[in-house]
């Protein structure tokens, strides 16, 4: 099988075949579609040094990071890579958008580069580190090598080659509505990401939300919630958003450290303090939140634990051929100096 077969039977010019194969425009989505379909069904590889990296199974783990900004990926991820060099593969990484609709490099979101990946390259498996390709299936079910998710946990465990270690992020989220409560807090805001792109941001709004209908509150979505990116400058245009739609607000739940850090540095621009005008808490338990003045109330997750058992996990897939396996790493609640009480007022 050639490009020249695998042109002719899609009846297109070879050139398109080939803009596909290196995942270039100017294709229509239909021909793209269905090049890739003919791709899969021949299993075709797309140059000599890819048929030569099949014959001898490749050694190339391929990790996708969901976000061009989230340092607590970062964080595992380069736990990840210093364990990977003392075996015997390697690593190639991969920067995708938080968001699916903006690319960043050649791809959008995580299932359609790992689709490309595996069609051209081979590759041992997929660590996926943020996003959720099983959003994706129609494009994630035709990749038959090993992959695992590290901090985010499938919707359902129907899919054999996808196993997951992450934080259970909807019970954290929720302590967190607790927490809030407890001190007295019943006007709260939520700074996020997007539902639609981001699975981590919709399962911690779910948990926090749980947390409020426990306490007998509810939430208007439309007053208390702002979207924006898991950045510095995100969390600080958010808070100012906030605050304008909801002035009379005691409280913000962030939903990453470097949003909440974001915000307290707005709120101060803006002349309030943190925490007796606004208290703050934020999500991942970053080291720069510990030493932040304020230092953040926060969700801690275990980078390392992540980081180890999420590869071990994977390379146990690879190698021993296990089944897929589902781990929750515990969490930490991080008293910080951003929470006040107000039960008394």
């Amino acid at each position: 099988m050639t490009i020249k077969d695998i042109a002719r039977e899609c009846g297109c010019a070879v050139g398109t075949v080939s803009r596909v194969l290196n995942n270039q425009a100017y294709v229509s989505d239909e021909m793209r579609k269905k090049v890739l379909e003919v791709v899969a069904k021949h299993d075709f590889v797309l140059n000599k040094n890819a048929k030569e990296l099949k014959s001898r199974g490749s050694k190339t783990i391929v990790i996708i990071v969901k976000g061009t900004n989230n340092m607590l990926f970062y964080n595992i991820l380069e736990l990840m890579q210093k364990r990977i060099e003392k075996l015997p593969y390697n690593a190639s990484v991969v920067i995708l958008d938080e968001y699916d609709n903006e690319i960043v490099g050649e791809y959008s979101n995580e299932a359609q580069c790992a689709l490309n990946i595996y069609y051209e390259k081979k590759p041992l498996g997929f660590v996926f580190l943020g996003g959720n390709p099983e959003r994706f299936s129609e494009d994630f079910k035709k990749i038959k090598v090993p992959c695992i998710l590290i901090t985010t946990k499938p919707k359902k465990e129907g899919f054999e080659n996808l196993s997951s270690v992450s934080t259970d992020e909807f019970q954290a989220s929720l302590y967190v509505a607790r927490y809030f409560v407890k001190h007295g807090h019943t006007k709260i805001g939520v700074i996020g990401g997007d539902f639609e792109s981001s699975e981590t941001s919709k399962n911690r709004y779910d948990g926090f939300i749980e947390g409020l209908e426990l306490a007998g509150l509810d939430f208007d979505f439309e007053k208390s919630y702002v979207t924006t990116r898991y950045s510095f400058e995100g969390g600080a245009s958010a808070a100012e958003e906030l605050i304008k739609k909801f002035p009379d607000l005691t409280a913000i739940f962030c939903m990453s450290d470097v949003m909440a850090i974001g915000a307290c540095r707005k709120f101060k621009q803006l002349g309030y303090s943190i925490p007796e005008d606004i208290s703050i808490i934020g999500f991942d338990g970053l080291s720069i939140a510990d030493f932040y003045c304020p230092r953040i109330t926060t969700i801690k997750q275990s980078n390392e634990d992540l980081a180890i058992q999420g590869l071990k996990t994977f390379i146990d897939c690879v190698e021993k051929k296990t089944p897929a396996v589902h781990k929750i790493i515990p969490f930490e609640f991080v008293e910080g100096e951003t929470v006040k009480s107000i039960v008394n007022k």
